[in-house]
């Protein structure tokens, strides 16, 4: 039997609760649930408060205990199932994330914050055209709410429709004049000829407070400055827009220097020598490298061959190793999670990720174009023996300034200071040199100057190093109607061109702390 329907008073405490934690008074809604849990255990509702506090507290554990408690006590609760679903996805248990995922859409009933959850939860497992039409469905319902028009506007970007994304934007512009993240949007919508926009942001900016809010109304001025070719107007907005941004990023430099000096001690040659090879894997490509050296154009490319199906920015490798090791953290990199890796069993790893991977494979070879996977590389060959590993490359300078004018949403945390970000990329460009050594032959170089200026040259060589045959319709690729969800959604949907090639030195006094360290290392 179901439990009795909770008396009205219990139900207005946590409504109460809900009302606190929107307010950030976090310790009244903690102490109405408990309140409300002390006499109705079996409060599915009160339950769902306390997931939903554990989830603002970043504790995905308490999270999962208290969603999993609610869809117990009911299992109509398409909310819960919804939260659980995106757990499992960010997770990788995409099994279990796929059954959540299911009873979230049958048990909806038509509330456009859930659809617009469910439309999230298809986001984050890849599925755009689904997260597509739980979108449109939460802003048909309420077409006057910011956060449904954004995430819309998002999906648009990603398949390049720049145009119904733009009037989205505007649309939220005549709603809300004032938020920051709409006008970033919009920026990113179209190239800026005139200076009203930028006006209109600066005036704005008279009166933000928040370093968030700060850092999106001076990223898109930097963005529209530059659009016009106001090289100083651009420069001191990327400077102040990366100085606001810092102060919201928790980047650990000290823990990322272990990292990378981890990787280097454990995974020698002698390693790779002694542990027996995984599964033979010759259908996966990866690609890898530093954000913004054109590892979505490459992919792009790459992804226009009848024989390869792009499948974006995997984080399987890691869930891989994480369901092999037992170690679960939010984290994507650790040194523990390393050090587990090291004596794990590289067949089982390379078994886990094909399993996770099993889905997305509708074309005879898959591209996993995670930047990122270059800390995993010895892993990645000793646990899928036969993949195939594209390294991008580019002038250091253009690279670090690429990555230092864009605002990530949750990634890449050293880009927000120009020396933090110089040594990170001493740390990477001396890592890589490292695997050359001890990987020989193991993974290709691909040059981003060279791709962009002579394409069709650098393509035939990347796909003979991919034993595939050339199909002429890969130098069209900007053709293609494929979703893009990186930073350069809007750049890889034309045709090669060589305008960021040396852009750096429009700003080269400003950018004098980030050159010095690079310059010091030698990589100038």
């Amino acid at each position: 039997m179901p439990p009795k329907r909770p008396a009205k008073r219990l139900q207005r405490l946590i409504e109460q609760g809900f009302t606190a934690l929107a307010a950030a008074n976090r310790q009244l809604a903690v102490d109405l649930c408990r309140k409300a849990l002390a006499e109705r255990p079996d409060m599915a509702r009160a339950h769902y408060l306390a997931a939903v506090i554990a989830l603002e507290d970043g504790d995905r554990d308490m999270a999962q205990q208290a969603l999993e408690t609610v869809v117990r006590l009911n299992d109509t609760h398409s909310a819960a199932w919804a939260q659980l679903a995106r757990l499992f996805v960010t997770s990788g248990n995409f099994v279990k994330a796929e059954g959540c995922l299911l009873n979230a859409v049958n048990t909806e009933q038509g509330n456009p914050t859930i659809m617009d959850l469910i439309g999230t939860v298809f986001r984050l497992a890849g599925d755009l055209d689904a997260s597509r039409q739980w979108h449109r469905q939460a802003v048909a319902k309420d077409d006057q709410h910011v956060p449904f028009l954004i995430n819309l506007a998002n999906n648009h970007l990603y398949h390049g429709e720049q145009q119904d994304a733009e009037r989205i934007l505007r649309s939220c512009i005549d709603i809300q004049p004032d938020n920051p993240q709409v006008h970033w949007m919009l920026s990113a919508t179209h190239t800026a000829t005139s200076t009203r926009h930028v006006n209109e942001m600066r005036t704005l900016l008279e009166s933000a407070v928040h370093p968030r809010s700060i850092a999106y109304l001076e990223y898109a001025i930097g963005k529209e400055s530059e659009d016009r070719k106001d090289w100083q107007s651009a420069g001191a907005a990327f400077e102040r827009g990366a100085a606001a941004r810092r102060e919201t990023v928790a980047y650990d430099e000290a823990a990322e220097i272990e990292l990378f000096a981890t990787a280097e001690k454990l995974f020698t040659r002698d390693w790779l020598d002694r542990h027996q090879a995984g599964p033979d894997d010759s259908a996966t490509i990866f690609i890898v490298g530093e954000p913004r050296t054109g590892t979505t154009l490459l992919d792009r490319i790459i992804g226009a061959h009848s024989a390869v199906a792009s499948a974006g920015e995997l984080r399987h490798m890691g869930f891989a190793l994480r369901k092999v090791t037992g170690i679960d953290e939010p984290r994507q990199f650790s040194t523990g999670l390393l050090q587990a890796a090291r004596d794990a069993d590289m067949a089982a790893i390379g078994d886990a990720y094909l399993a996770s991977t099993a889905g997305l494979r509708d074309a005879p070879r898959i591209s996993d174009k995670l930047p990122s996977n270059y800390l995993y590389l010895p892993l990645i060959v000793a646990a899928l023996p036969g993949t195939k590993i594209l390294h991008m490359t580019r002038n250091p300078m253009d690279t670090c300034f690429a990555i230092y004018k864009q605002y990530f949403s949750d990634a890449y945390l050293y880009s927000y200071d120009q020396q933090e970000l110089a040594r990170h990329y001493v740390r990477y460009a001396h890592l890589m040199n490292t695997w050359r050594e001890r990987l020989p032959g193991c993974f290709l170089d691909v040059n981003y100057e060279d791709l962009v200026s002579n394409t069709e040259t650098v393509a035939r060589h990347v796909f003979e190093y991919l034993d595939l045959p050339w199909e002429e319709n890969c130098l069209r690729y900007y053709d293609e109607k494929g979703t893009v969800t990186t930073a350069s959604a809007a750049q890889v949907r034309e045709a090669p061109h060589d305008r960021s090639i040396g852009r750096w030195q429009h700003y080269t006094k400003q950018l004098d702390p980030m050159r010095k360290i690079l310059d010091a290392a030698g990589l100038l």
